[in-house]
């Protein structure tokens, strides 16, 4: 059911530093004066009003899910914010924004480009949350750029600029997104004069560590690797998944709904703006139960995507993400079926409300419906008889999460539908209602690449009925080795030591360019000390392997002469 491929990406440029890395600090912070910055204070949202409107929307689940209210403003490097010069000439420009009561906060940037060595961070008042460095690979023809949520009601956004650059960087701020609620809050005032704790989605659902089912727990450890929480940058959010493509060249396409695309008044978003984020799952998995999930301390995000094909009679839309996924990154690109065969259950992996990921079964199998309508567009996990799910539910926010059959492949994303959980006392329980998922079979076709599939997962034409999920193997170190060998010094102007703590069997090592080629394979000895001299400045790989067992695990060696 699925394949692995050692792939040490064609081009590792993109893939250490594509993603939002969420490493170092920003350059104010080893500063001992305090910053003279005046905060920007955004008009106060009406919660109450806001609420009103979200009673309506919320109850059609055919559209994306509001989190937050984009705050319109024209601020950016030549006109607003302050700048300090550091001793050695290189430069901070930071800005303060103040929205009361928001429970995160999110930024468009409507010119965005950085130089070499410009770094930009975002983070809270109390710097307890901090997200960046975004560097200069996310630069893009569009020059615009979302980004993802900063817990709290005050955000600064810091741009660190080197001397031999100054004056290059483009930033303009075009809106201010205050997040009201997410799965883990609600501002105060939306439902009480409190906020609520994670795990807001019903009391019926299920995290997705919790038991599915022994036909398919090995499955949902893959998969759920694929989903992701979808923010559109607009203030609304829905879910999906990376998917796999025959040529198996991990090009990270992603799969939503096309009713995530507009926004409940008929405004498009734009997929520039759109950020994922991957493997937020519960560390404590509570199921079906009157309890707070708990908090996950991955942050794998990524933003910036573009179009390739939607259609709204499937409710279907793909995106390619534009950066690589990192070689790091423990995800999953799912396998599909586009046999369009009914499938004998049907197993579905999301975000509700924008909360921490969920699982949700049904034993039945969908069908090809309403009412039997073999034209139909749509799956239906189907209600009353069919007892809807039996395990777990779907909610807003859960639109565009993929649909797996018994095989684990993915036949369709999430429409719409009526299920959800009882109303109190019985709140850990279902409402055996429906559930509608757009059908992959049928959205393999269409007039068009811009309205189809097959181009774009199938680019050789092989036309398979199915593939299998493919694992990003690079990432999938053994835990025992990982933690026995260690290189050092890392960077290296050009050598290296290995240790192993415990040495039980023979070692062999390979050494790899970014371009996946292998530069050195030999025997290792503990202690041993590698000697890259005769190599340029760059990145590299070293894949060592404990040769009677097998296992392996892969290190980046940075190497700057």
């Amino acid at each position: 059911m699925k394949k692995t491929l050692l792939l040490l990406f064609f081009c590792y440029s993109l893939v250490i530093v594509a993603q939002v890395t969420n490493e170092g600090q920003p350059a104010s912070w080893l500063l001992k004066t305090e910053p003279n910055v005046r905060a920007i204070s955004l008009t106060k949202v009406d919660i109450k009003k806001i609420k009103s409107e979200d009673d309506i929307n919320d109850k059609v689940r055919t559209k994306p899910y509001r989190i937050g209210i984009p705050h319109k403003v024209n601020h950016g490097l030549d006109n607003a914010g302050t700048w300090s010069q550091l001793p050695n000439g290189d430069r901070i420009w930071r800005i303060l924004f103040n929205s009361q009561d928001a429970v995160h906060l999110s930024v468009i940037f409507d010119k965005f480009f950085l130089p070499k060595g410009g770094k930009i961070y975002l983070y809270n008042n109390d710097r307890t949350d901090l997200l960046g460095a975004y560097t200069d690979t996310q630069n893009n023809l569009k020059q615009v750029l979302g980004t993802w949520f900063v817990n709290g009601d005050k955000l600064w956004i810091e741009y660190f600029e080197p001397k031999n650059v100054k004056g290059q960087g483009k930033l303009n701020i075009a809106s201010v997104i205050h997040g009201y609620r997410l799965g883990h809050t609600y501002q105060k005032g939306y439902l009480n004069d409190f906020q609520k704790g994670l795990n807001d989605s019903g009391d019926c659902n299920h995290d997705v560590d919790c038991p599915i089912g022994a036909d398919f727990e090995s499955e949902k450890n893959l998969l759920k690797k694929s989903v992701a929480f979808l923010s559109m940058g607009n203030g609304f959010i829905c879910s999906g998944g990376l998917v796999n493509n025959t040529a198996e060249d991990k090009t990270p396409y992603f799969l939503t709904a096309n009713h995530c695309f507009t926004d409940p008044e008929g405004i498009d978003s734009d997929p520039a703006l759109y950020s994922m984020r991957f493997n937020w799952i519960s560390p404590n998995p509570v199921c079906a139960a009157i309890t707070n999930s708990t908090n996950s301390p991955t942050n794998f995000t990524i933003s910036g995507s573009t179009l390739r094909a939607r259609n709204q009679n499937s409710d279907f839309m793909l995106v390619q993400i534009n950066s690589a996924i990192p070689a790091n990154w423990d995800i999953t690109y799912a396998g599909w079926d586009k046999s369009d065969t009914d499938p004998t259950l049907g197993v579905g992996i999301h975000h509700p409300q924008g909360d921490i990921m969920k699982i949700c079964r049904d034993d039945t199998g969908a069908v090809k419906s309403p009412n039997g309508n073999p034209t139909a567009q749509t799956w239906e996990i189907t209600g009353g008889a069919g007892n809807g799910w039996e395990l777990g539910v779907t909610e807003g926010g859960s639109s565009g999460s993929p649909l797996f059959d018994q095989n684990g492949r993915v036949i369709g994303q999430l429409f719409g539908g009526a299920a959800k959980c009882e109303d109190p006392p019985n709140t850990t329980v279902d409402n055996d209602a429906f559930d509608y998922y757009g059908r992959f079979g049928v959205s393999w076709d269409g007039s068009t690449a811009a309205t189809r599939l097959r181009d774009w997962l199938d680019p050789s034409a092989t036309n398979p009925d199915t593939i299998d999920a493919l694992e990003n193997v690079l990432a999938i170190n053994d835990e025992t080795l990982e933690r026995n060998i260690t290189l050092f010094p890392n960077p290296t102007s050009g050598a290296i030591q290995i240790k192993i703590k415990e040495w039980i069997s023979d070692f062999e090592y390979e050494i790899y360019n970014t371009l996946g080629q292998v530069l050195r394979l030999n025997k290792l000895q503990n202690n041993e000390i590698i000697d890259l001299g005769n190599l340029p400045s760059d990145v590299y790989f070293i894949k060592i392997t404990e040769i009677d067992t097998n296992r392996s695990v892969v290190k980046k060696i940075v190497l700057a002469k």
